[in-house]
């Protein structure tokens, strides 16, 4: 996730548990004898509205990082795990042109040279439970790369014309440029849907931001009204939000 100074953390933890201290703030308010906002937001229905899009703000963030997440496992089937993915083709479409050209033929060279620099393009898989932008891109550069190679070994099957000819359905130029084409859209959809997630989780860190501001200053206001050591400040004072 995002980080931004001044949060003490981002995790999905701090996250549940700062909304929670939030709700025991407004839970002490309402018990609280004529607590007197100094301004309008930093009274219990404005802190409690607050709180309520925050909630709604997490579910979206959750919602837009499951999206990512199975945008990443689609890519994984198109160019590794799927019977027809991508990686899986390479070998049969070599062979293919070195039965039709011969082993050593230059049609075949050229095309074993294409294959390199598609299984060349290859990142590894980093499993992380928190991506970031960095990361994020450089899968996204490796795989269009991967992709702009597997275009030109198409080029090249389809410029064999007649010669290229494969008893495999699934190593014609025709199924090959449907696999080109899905390979795009799966790469495409990984980076649309984790710049959803980035711009959503950062209204949701600027939200929680303006959450711990205004618990500050309640909780002033409550040492202000009531006193320093007053129950009512000492019930919320401790309160992390």
């Amino acid at each position: 996730l995002i980080n931004q100074k001044g949060m003490s953390s981002n995790s999905e933890v701090s996250y549940g548990a700062r909304i929670g201290n939030a709700e025991k703030l407004v839970a002490a308010l309402q018990n609280f004898n004529n607590y007197t906002p100094i301004k309008p937001e930093y009274s219990i229905t404005a802190y409690n509205d607050l709180i309520t899009a925050i909630k709604s703000q997490n579910n979206d963030v959750a919602s837009k990082k499951q999206s990512y997440s199975l945008a990443v496992e689609k890519r994984k089937q198109v160019y590794d795990l799927k019977t027809n993915a991508i990686n899986k083709l390479l070998s049969p479409i070599n062979a293919a042109v070195k039965v039709s050209f011969g082993r050593t033929a230059k049609e075949a060279t050229d095309i074993a040279s294409i294959i390199a620099k598609i299984r060349g393009a290859n990142i590894k898989n980093k499993k992380t439970a928190n991506p970031d932008e960095a990361t994020v891109s450089q899968s996204y550069q490796s795989f269009n790369s991967k992709a702009q190679f597997f275009a030109d070994l198409i080029a090249n099957l389809s410029n064999f014309g007649t010669d290229y000819t494969p008893a495999n359905s699934e190593i014609t130029v025709t199924e090959l440029n449907n696999r080109y084409n899905d390979a795009i859209t799966a790469n495409n959809d990984v980076m649309n849907n984790f710049t959803q997630f980035v711009q959503n989780n950062k209204l949701r860190i600027e939200s929680y931001n303006t959450l711990s501001q205004i618990g500050i200053r309640i909780k002033d206001s409550i040492k202000a009204q009531y006193g320093n050591n007053s129950t009512e400040y000492n019930l919320v004072k401790g309160l992390k939000i």
